[in-house]
Formats: structure tokens, sequence, C-alpha cells
């Protein structure tokens, strides 16, 4: 009796161990989920802990490494400084979460910012206890930045035909964005089959002036907005010209005017000078050069979508033509590199208005035509008489 009575003892001893040494036991049951968020937005970091008796603590620590381990939260308290960082918001927040015995401490970080980038780690203190012994789990926050180009060499260039050189560009995010060079009238890049490069480094060898115009290049790392920098190159070449029309017809002695318009390029950008070839009654043989005044009227155009990069288009007009005004007309243009006078437009004698702004019937209706039909009846019929 006595022995079975000790063999209970000991039982009720083992159970009552085994008890509070399961009581003495918390633990972390669940990995911390890494969190991937943008620049300026919020991370929740959870730490889900089991078996927490008082006197355990649950901290939260920033694994950076400068301290090596910042602690944040002291079970719900905040233990580091806490500013308001926006619209009342502060930087860290600790939410408290518990379902039977399972205890979540969700750790919020607002207003992320790159520095937040890195691993945090959640530990319950046990006291009593060395450190090796406390159960921990590390969780990683991302903290996604928007790329940023830091490397420019040149925003405007400027080359001579034949030569080379590298442009060059570099780009700092999260993640790591890719860098690609486009053409921005999406041309093909030169030395290139295709109209993009993927690199940091785009050369440009024995230029020529079909590779003038605007280089783009693109930081991006799909997190909104990517960055662009820019990068106009000038190739120094001979002016050209190129008629729009070689030739143009009006009428005569009615008030009608006559456009002629030419497309000039060339880098120094040329003078341009219209030149018309005296007519027989003009008595002349040299080339008359055409300013502003009440018979001519000159403009250039630039910002149409059908030029290319550095690359006008220049307009005469002629002012209500008269027979002497059909003859051919010079577009010329010049820099210090060359001239171009090849470009030659005539003008020659048509029987009806010609052009956009010529007069509508239909604007003026049945009324004017049938006065207008009386007044050329009359006019054939007199010419007859006089004859």
């Amino acid at each position: 009796m006595f022995k079975s009575c000790w063999i209970i003892a000991a039982v009720v001893a083992v159970h009552l161990i085994g008890t509070v040494k399961c009581q003495l036991d918390p633990e972390i049951v669940d990995e911390i989920i890494p969190e991937v968020t943008s620049q300026g937005g919020q991370a929740k970091l959870n730490c889900t802990v089991v078996n927490k008796q008082d006197g355990h603590t649950v901290i939260w620590t920033f694994l950076d490494s400068k301290s090596g381990g910042e602690i944040i939260t002291n079970d719900e308290n905040i233990f580091v400084e806490n500013k308001v960082c926006k619209e009342g918001s502060k930087k860290y927040e600790l939410a408290k979460r518990e379902f039977n015995k399972r205890i979540t401490y969700m750790l919020v970080i607002n207003c992320l910012e790159v520095v937040d980038y890195g691993y945090y780690k959640c530990y319950i203190q046990i006291r009593g206890t060395g450190s090796a012994s406390w159960p921990s789990k590390i969780g990683h926050l991302i903290v996604q930045v928007p790329p940023t180009i830091t490397s420019k060499n040149v925003a405007v260039l400027q080359l001579d035909v034949g030569h080379s050189h590298n442009l060059e560009c570099s780009a700092t995010g999260v993640p790591a964005p890719n860098i690609t060079w486009v053409r921005s009238d999406g041309g093909l890049l030169p030395g290139f089959d295709g109209a993009q490069l993927r690199n940091t480094v785009l050369p440009l060898k024995n230029v020529t002036k079909e590779d003038r115009g605007l280089y783009k290049c693109i930081a991006d790392n799909q997190v909104r907005p990517p960055d662009v920098y820019l990068v106009s190159l000038s190739v120094f070449f001979k002016p050209e010209t190129l008629a729009v029309q070689d030739t143009v017809g009006q009428a005569q002695n009615r008030q009608f005017d006559a456009k002629l318009e030419c497309r000039v390029s060339g880098y120094p950008e040329p003078e341009v000078v219209w030149y018309k070839e005296p007519t027989r009654s003009e008595g002349n043989t040299q080339l008359m050069q055409l300013n502003d005044n009440e018979k001519y009227e000159i403009t250039k155009l630039i910002a149409t979508t059908t030029l290319r990069f550095q690359e006008a288009w220049y307009v005469l007009r002629i002012k209500n033509v008269e027979a002497n005004d059909y003859t051919k007309y010079y577009c010329v243009a010049r820099n210090r590199i060359g001239e171009d006078r090849q470009t030659i437009i005539e003008l020659f004698e048509t029987m009806e208005c010609q052009g956009a702004n010529c007069p509508s019937f239909e604007a003026q209706g049945a009324s004017a035509i049938s006065v207008s039909l009386l007044a050329t009846v009359a006019m054939v019929t007199l010419a007859k008489l006089m004859l």
C-alpha cells in the first residue's frame, strides 16, 4: 500500500512538472510573411504567439546594419521615438489581436521610406532565461522605390559627321531598374537593327545627319512613374531643301493668292531666301530676291507633325497673282557648311481658282450663282460685239 502511494505521487508530480513546463514554453507559431510595399505607403508585419505568460515580453526590432537591432516595440508599447509623419498617423503602430490562446502582434509602419527597407525580428523575451533560448522569427520588408536617373552626361550633344560618342545613363530604385534607350520619333537606333537597346550605354559611332534627333533613356522597374532622360543630338551638315509641290497653279487678276512651300533641314539652322526668275516683260536676267512686302509674305513653320528633328517648313505667299508672277521660284538655304539652291517651284496659269481659300459657290447660294452666270453671258456677248 505504501509503495502504491509513492507510485501515484510520482505520476502526479511528473504530470504537474509537465504542465508547468508547457506553460513556460511560449512560441511563435507562424512564419512572418514578407511585405512588399511602395515608398510612402504602409507595411504590416504579423507575429503570432502562443502560451505567452505573465512576465514574458514580445519585442519587435529592426535589424539595420548600423545599430544591429533597434527595439521598436515592447509588447503594446512603442519603444522608439514615434513622430507624426502623415495626416495624423505616427510612424509606428502596434495592433494586438487575441483568438483562443493565439495573440498576434501586428507591427504597422507608416510613411515608408528607403531606410525602412530590411529585416525585422520578433522575439519573446522569457524572464529568467538567456537570450539564446528566446523564440524568434524574422520578416523581410521590401520598400519599392520608383527609379531615379542618377548618371547623365549631356542634355545637348553636337557632333560633326563621322564622329562618335557614348551616351550614358544609370538609375537607382527598388527593385533595380532596367535601362532602355529609344529614339523619340520611334526610328532605328544608329548601328542597331532595332528601335531600342537595353543597356546603360548607347554607342553613337560614325554619326550621319540621319542620326540627329532626340534620344530617350527610360529607367523602369514596374514602380510608377518611370524616369526619363532626354538627349538632343545635333549633327552639323549642309542644308537640304525639298519642294512640297514642284508646280503650283493659280488664275490671274482675280484677287487670288498662290502658296509655294519648301521643307528645309540643316545644322546650324540655315538662312532661307526666296528668289524669283524674272519674266520677259520685266527685262532682267538676274534672279530677284523676294522679301516680305505688300506683294509677298514669307513665313516659317516648325510645329507640324510631318517635320523631322531640326527641319522647318517655309511658305512663300504670292498675293493677287498677276501675269508677271508666272515663272520659276527658288528656295535657297545656306549655313556655314554650304548652300542648297536646287529646289525650284514653277507657278503656272490656270483658268479657275486653285487652293483651299478659293470662293465656294455653295457658300454663296443659288441667287449668287444665277447672277454670276448672267454676268458671264453678258461679258461673252460684249466681247463678240467688240470684235
